[in-house]
């Protein structure tokens, strides 16, 4: 085992705040001058290939579960931040970002892996499980866990200093340089620094219990039919108490 050469692995259920946790990792990461960050790649082993020979902790992302990265975990090797939320409002920020009706995605079952990836990850040892609506509500308490899971230091000032350099205000502000035809940003639609894309923040903000206002009731039924007992035993109470998961 060499502690030395950790992998920090972000993999939170997409569309849930994901992006944030890797950035805060990050930060403190490279705050305390202990590694550096990856970014994102399709492939595991084209971020083994990226590191090869690195010493120092890499901040990697990736939503895709695999066996190669989970034996990082079993090893010893790696530590993971993972961020959950209620899949009625990961659905509705889907059709916001692609732009898509509810039909579309629904065809697709967009939300079978990312319940399958939640039950793996979350299995994995040295996982800090967080939940999308407490963290959007206090970044600053979720820099402390995340400082506290990786064990660095950071006192509450220095939390909410932190905090406040990724508050949606200013994620979005970075999102919008994409779009301004005077910045230089407006030629790329993707940051691999931040890992930010021109469509990242929706027009809800990351609003919680926006499915309320942008599923029609059938919309909701079929979802907490097919999801129920996730939905459920994530602690998220149904519409329609006559509807059970199957």
């Amino acid at each position: 085992m060499n502690r030395d050469a950790l992998w920090i692995v972000c993999c939170g259920m997409k569309r849930s705040g994901s992006t944030l946790q890797y950035q805060l990792a990050a930060h403190l990461v490279e705050g305390a001058g202990l590694g550096a960050r990856v970014g994102w790649t399709e492939k595991f082993a084209d971020a083994v290939a990226l590191t090869a020979g690195t010493r120092a902790w890499k901040v990697y992302k990736n939503h895709n579960y695999s066996e190669e990265i989970a034996a990082q975990f079993r090893a010893g090797q790696a530590k993971g931040i993972y961020v959950y939320r209620d899949v009625r409002d990961v659905f509705v920020s889907f059709m916001h970002k692609q732009d898509a009706p509810f039909e579309r995605l629904w065809q697709r079952d967009i939300l079978r892996e990312l319940v399958e990836n939640d039950a793996k990850w979350t299995a994995l040892p040295d996982m800090l499980v967080s939940r999308y609506e407490e963290m959007s509500q206090d970044i600053a308490a979720e820099v402390g866990r995340i400082a506290a899971h990786l064990g660095i230091p950071v006192s509450h000032d220095e939390a909410g200093a932190i905090a406040g350099e990724y508050n949606v205000e200013l994620q979005k502000a970075r999102t919008d340089q994409f779009k301004d035809p005077k910045s230089l940003s407006s030629k790329i639609t993707f940051d691999p620094h931040s890992l930010l894309h021109d469509n990242h923040i929706s027009k809800t903000q990351g609003q919680v219990g926006q499915w309320r206002d942008y599923l029609s009731q059938a919309q909701v039924d079929l979802i907490e039919t097919r999801y129920g007992d996730w939905l459920t035993s994530h602690g998220y109470a149904l519409s329609n108490e006559s509807v059970s998961g199957t």
